[in-house]
């Protein structure tokens, strides 16, 4: 079959690269796949996959009303692009931003093939209780497209067991919704040999310290303030180290705050390519997962969470949801309420020092990572697109 899958956001090797390696296995499986993404250049992978790029510029530090721009144009570009293919068994859209779906929901309407929308995000609710959105016509046109797209849509595939709970509690059928979390791609992982690839600041830096270690974005909603407070207490602990790696809003004030505190104990690199960053995370003792003080963010599923599965790492998490529940159960680690300050430090602290305990939480953590194997969930939504494919045909 031919699968049109739309990602605004597409990445190859940093950040999410979830779509990447899905359409990879759909093209294992026999099947015909072309990416329209607003990022890169258009080309042809040495697997196959053919990616048209709208070219559409688009980063975190944007105004809002940029980004809001950037979402419109991706729409029109991406809908052009999509009506120049043919033969279309199924359209695959993966939001954010909700826009996307519009685009998917359009084509299958016009194309009569299949649209299976993929929440990555529940839009409008995150930006709504954040406070980043407060116009209420537009809080009211928002959520009706996404009940629209909830409702047109042949399956909805939502990234963690809270979103599916927020979305069936919309009215959308609990059968029609299905979890897909985010990939922990033990494969690749296993490959990658641990190594600093950096200076050798940085492994003096590193040498006897248990790592508490952060890759990834350093916006406002990604709570990294909380790191440098918990570095801030445990500033006396110099065999303890926090490390944060990427870039982001917030970046250039948490090494304003690293620098006036005196904290030596925290260490900021800039971005690197996610296989470097992968090899850095084997280095380390200990994922750090964080977001700012909202209960709608417990409901993520961030791909660093399942990177630190894939290495083997335990992970702490300054919020508690449904991946907390997982790492207790497991064993493989555990999370604070954002208030909690002292019980983040203490856990840190005994997982630096209990080294049975550490090992322990290292293995639960490895296993846990089968779960959410990256060709085991590439199985699960490939079953569900082939469904979306079988469902079309019976009605027309």
């Amino acid at each position: 079959m031919k699968i049109l899958y739309i990602h605004q956001h597409f990445q190859k090797e940093k950040g999410a690269t979830r779509s990447y390696e899905f359409s990879k296995y759909f093209l294992k499986q026999g099947h015909n796949v072309t990416l329209i993404t607003g990022t890169g250049t258009s080309e042809t992978t040495a697997e196959g996959l053919e990616v048209i790029s709208t070219a559409t510029k688009y980063n975190q530090k944007m105004s809002k009303w940029r980004r809001i721009q950037a979402f419109g144009q991706f729409m029109t570009g991406s809908f052009k692009q999509g009506m120049k293919q043919k033969s279309v068994d199924v359209i695959y859209a993966t939001s954010t931003p909700l826009t996307v779906g519009l685009v998917g929901l359009a084509l299958s309407k016009i194309k009569c093939a299949p649209f299976v929308f993929e929440v990555r995000d529940v839009w409008p609710d995150v930006p709504v209780k954040l406070g980043y959105l407060k116009n209420r016509f537009l809080i009211g046109m928002l959520s009706y497209l996404e009940k629209q797209l909830y409702k047109h849509a042949a399956h909805v595939v939502a990234l963690s067991p809270a979103m599916k709970e927020n979305i069936v509690a919309k009215g959308v059928s609990s059968e029609k919704v299905h979890v897909v979390e985010n990939l922990a791609n033990n494969e690749a992982m296993n490959r990658i040999t641990a190594k600093i690839p950096t200076s050798l600041a940085v492994k003096s830096w590193m040498k006897d310290r248990f790592v508490v270690v952060h890759p990834g974005t350093m916006g406002e909603v990604n709570g990294l303030q909380h790191l440098v407070n918990a570095a801030r207490e445990m500033k006396d602990k110099s065999h303890i180290g926090f490390l944060l790696i990427g870039e982001g809003s917030e970046k250039s004030v948490l090494q304003q705050q690293v620098a006036e505190q005196g904290l030596e104990n925290v260490l900021i690199l800039d971005e690197m390519p996610k296989k470097e960053v992968q090899s850095f995370i084997k280095c380390c003792d200990l994922g750090a997962m964080t977001v700012k003080d909202a209960r709608i963010l417990w409901d993520n599923s961030a791909n660093k969470f399942f990177d630190f599965l894939a290495a083997g790492l335990p992970v702490i998490l300054n919020y508690q949801g449904w991946q907390h529940d997982v790492l207790v159960k497991s064993g493989a680690g555990k999370g604070f309420l954002y208030t909690d300050q002292a019980g983040y430090c203490r856990f840190i602290e005994e997982m630096a020092e209990d080294k049975a305990r550490y090992f322990k939480a290292q293995k639960a953590s490895k296993r846990l990572s089968e779960n959410y194997d990256a060709e085991r969930l590439a199985g699960r939504v490939h079953d569900i697109l082939v469904k979306g494919v079988a469902r079309n045909e019976a009605l027309y």
